[in-house]
C-alpha cells in the first residue's frame, strides 16, 4: 500500500515522522512549517504514523491506521454461493 503523510503547523521548527515499524524518523524536516511523505509498505497489523520536535519522545500528532481483512478463516464463507434463480 501507499501511504500520503501530510502535516501542517502553525510554527516553523525541527520535526520528524515516525511509524511502528522503525525506530529511526521515516523523515525529519528543519525549519519547516508543512511536509509531505510517500510511504510505500506491505502492513498486516494496525500501525501508527507520529510527528515529533526535537524531543522525540514527545508525540506531537499521531494517527492510527487500522488494517480491514477481507480474508476470514471461517470455512463457511469459502464456499461457494449458489444463486437460488439460473437464466438459459
Amino acid at each position: 500500500m501507499s501511504f500520503l503523510v501530510l502535516w501542517q503547523s502553525e510554527l516553523s521548527g525541527y520535526y520528524c515522522l515516525f511509524s511502528d515499524f522503525d525506530e529511526t524518523p521515516l523523515r525529519c524536516w528543519n525549519d519547516e512549517s508543512t511536509g509531505r511523505l510517500t510511504d510505500d509498505r506491505t502492513v498486516e497489523r494496525d500501525f501508527s504514523y507520529w510527528m515529533a520536535g526535537e524531543e522525540d519522545d514527545v508525540r506531537l500528532a499521531a494517527v492510527s491506521i487500522e488494517v480491514l481483512r477481507m480474508d476470514t478463516d471461517d470455512r463457511r464463507r469459502r464456499r461457494r454461493t449458489r444463486h437460488v434463480w439460473d437464466i438459459n
